[in-house]
């Protein structure tokens, strides 16, 4: 399912698939108006099709051509403000993000809404000739024509309207957080039935360790393929790196336990296993979501922007995820055979390591911003009703020492540390207190 997923992630952030499709589609829709638009006439009143173009091949070259000269204009201006608006996305947000607007449907509709309104006229205009008469002519066929422009002239609206709102901070910080809220609940099990993490004590003599043999992003970990392999091998494998990791090509990314060494065969299925690639995927990976929410954050405190406000909402927006994180199960790290033999440890995230990638960057950024630093506190003291063990409470102890140590250290003003501080302490006391409350489980 990991592998699925992957590859349905790197389907939707290709901006050319919709438009393809609706483009496919159109040449479909003038073919058979073309060849058996008229059975949609068929029993009608003539009085009643006012709306139905009845014009000579004569008038209709020149209605097509009019729409055709328009929609090339439109769509030049669609791809103008495209490329413009991803291009002040990526100086001011990041452009990592810029996958986030290429995936984003409305948009890749939009633009296969225009292309294909295109190709479809241009094919019915091709089959229109002086010699076709009035009767000749396919009505129905310019008709849908006119129309399918109209559609492109009022989802012009939309558009300008949608990207419009792409470029407010705020509107990118709750996208990007949405699909980080979705990544979570697709890859986290849910508490009822929580995997295995406690690594038991497996004492097996180390064969070998395998080198993935390519450099790039770790995407995807088909630890089920693995398991296989190693009951096959009769050992026990440890993988040392987990998706989102960049790797080189030599290293000991798995280690192999067994009494004997791994045959060629054996190492190929273990490097087969590993999806490797050159960019970073959310289909394992935890702290993808996170990290461009970070990005945000830290573009927004960099001198040259200063927009404190938007990295506040990115303190909110992980606040929320973190809280969704608390409530589930984190992913397996033990996985055994149908016999109940361990077959493969994995490396995964843990909360201390989440925690911390969502909050050690932009407190280190942030350090003579005292705004930005209050807000995380109280932040970090609101996730206190869902921290339900001490490893949870832990990371979030940790943090907010982390953030007094700053304030301490920092160039702020008496006033400013000592406002840091008192924020910290009352997260600090929130968290203590919720430990002696029962705990808090929410629908």
């Amino acid at each position: 399912m990991d592998r699925i997923r992957n590859a349905i992630v790197l389907l939707q952030g290709q901006l050319w698939l919709i438009p393809l499709l609706m483009s496919v589609s159109a040449l479909v829709l003038a073919w058979w108006l073309l060849t058996s638009g008229a059975i949609l006439l068929d029993g009608w009143n003539k009085d009643r099709l006012w709306w139905l173009f009845s014009g000579d091949a004569s008038s209709a070259r020149d209605l097509l051509s009019s729409l055709l000269s328009g929609l090339m204009t439109m769509t030049s201006l669609v791809v103008s403000v495209t490329f413009v608006i991803l291009t002040l996305a990526a100086n001011q947000l990041g452009p990592r993000l810029i996958a986030t607007f290429m995936a984003d449907r409305q948009i890749q509709s939009v633009l296969g809404l225009f292309l294909g309104t295109i190709l479809y006229v241009l094919v019915v205009l091709r089959t229109l000739d002086e010699g076709l008469g009035t009767q000749g002519v396919p009505h129905i066929a310019v008709t849908a024509g006119s129309i399918l422009t109209a559609v492109c002239v009022l989802a012009l609206l939309f558009y300008v309207h949608k990207i419009a709102r792409a470029i407010i901070a705020d509107s990118v910080v709750a996208r990007v957080a949405t699909n980080l809220h979705n990544n979570i609940r697709s890859i986290l099990p849910n508490e009822a039935d929580g995997p295995e993490r406690a690594v038991p004590d497996v004492v097996m003599n180390r064969s070998s360790a395998v080198a993935l043999g390519r450099s790039g992003y770790i995407q995807v970990v088909d630890y089920e393929q693995l398991v296989s392999i190693a009951c096959r091998a009769n050992a026990l494998l440890q993988v040392t790196v987990r998706a989102g990791h960049f790797v080189l090509q030599a290293g000991e990314h798995v280690i192999a336990n067994s009494h004997h060494d791994l045959d060629k065969d054996i190492i190929e299925s273990i490097r087969s296993a590993f999806i490797v690639d050159t960019d970073r995927t959310p289909a394992q990976d935890l702290e993808y979501g996170l990290r461009q929410l970070v990005e945000i954050a830290l573009r927004a405190v960099s001198p040259g922007i200063n927009d404190p406000f938007t990295a506040i909402a990115v303190l909110d927006r992980l606040g929320a995820a973190l809280e969704e994180i608390f409530q589930r199960s984190l992913q397996p790290v033990v996985w055994r055979d149908k016999d109940g033999v361990v077959r493969v440890i994995a490396q995964r995230s843990d909360l201390t390591g989440l925690t911390n990638a969502a909050f050690d960057a932009i407190r280190q950024a942030s350090s003579q911003l005292p705004t930005v630093l209050i807000r995380m506190a109280d932040v970090l003291g609101q996730l206190a009703p869902v921290l339900r063990s001490d490893a949870m409470r832990e990371g979030v102890v940790v943090q907010l020492a982390k953030v007094a140590e700053t304030a301490k250290e920092a160039h702020l003003t008496p006033s400013d540390r000592e406002a840091v501080l008192t924020r910290v302490e009352q997260a600090s006391a929130a968290i203590s207190a919720a430990r002696k409350r029962p705990p808090l489980h929410c629908l």
